[in-house]
């Protein structure tokens, strides 16, 4: 067992999650509920993969668990890769009427937000701060 703490990926999650509402609240107000879910289905399509990927990525810690650590690390990827895949084609094939346009800004926003977050997570292995 590692004394080591998980780092707190989960508020990325939370930060796409309301980056992504916002945006879909937004897009229903001024233009319609094509854009708005168009909107929220590209930013579902960012977050959920990526909690998923953190999930697995920092599922073990320390020296000891270092095969598990590369383990979750690769299936994480594999696993967001392959969502994504999945849910974009789901996506483009069973929803109709459906801006694409709209669906992959809000693909890349989230997945902006995610990467800015990251770097303002404070982080220390050790000790109690988050």
């Amino acid at each position: 067992m590692s004394n080591l703490k998980t780092p707190p990926v989960y508020k990325v999650t939370i930060a796409q999650l309301a980056v992504t509402i916002f945006i879909a609240v937004i897009s229903l107000l001024i233009s319609g509920t094509v854009l708005a879910y168009s909107a929220l289905l590209g930013g579902l399509i960012s977050t959920v993969p990526n909690s998923y990927f953190a999930f697995h990525a920092y599922r073990y810690q320390g020296a000891r668990n270092a095969q598990n650590v590369v383990k979750g690390f690769i299936r994480g990827e594999l696993g967001k890769i392959i969502m994504t895949v999945v849910l974009f084609a789901l996506s483009f094939t069973l929803i109709t009427s459906l801006n694409e346009l709209v669906l992959i800004l809000g693909f890349t926003l989230i997945h902006f937000v995610g990467v800015v977050m990251s770097g303002f997570i404070s982080y220390s292995p050790t000790q109690n701060k988050t």
